[in-house]
């Protein structure tokens, strides 16, 4: 249960937070583009919004902990801030991994499956 564990509790809500604040991006673009602001557009930024909070939420629960090992500096190995990286970035990078992680997955099968 993320609720019982504080740390892991900050992490999830540092992912939230990026979302968040990729949300209001898209929100701003939106304003800024000079176009009259629909009910139909408030729908699409909360749909994006939920959907970074999703992907930002399960890039956390995944890779977070595991790649904070992988950073060199100390000052920068803070879980949280990945957490957030991935808030941010993870809805627009998320399908850059679905290839790859096939091509994984279909080499897994074939291993296990032709051993």
């Amino acid at each position: 249960m993320p609720w019982k564990d504080p740390e892991l509790f900050g992490r999830y809500c540092m992912a939230v937070g990026g979302a968040c604040l990729y949300g209001l991006y898209l929100f701003a673009i939106r304003l800024r583009s000079g176009a009259t602001i629909t009910f139909r557009d408030g729908l699409l930024v909360l749909a994006n919004l939920a959907g970074a909070a999703a992907s930002g939420l399960i890039l956390t629960a995944v890779f977070a902990g595991r790649l904070v090992a992988l950073i060199p500096w100390p000052t920068l190995q803070d879980a949280g801030l990945i957490a957030f990286a991935f808030g941010v970035f993870g809805w627009e990078l998320l399908p850059l991994l679905f290839p790859k992680a096939l091509r994984w997955a279909e080499g897994q099968a074939d291993r296990l499956g032709g051993g």
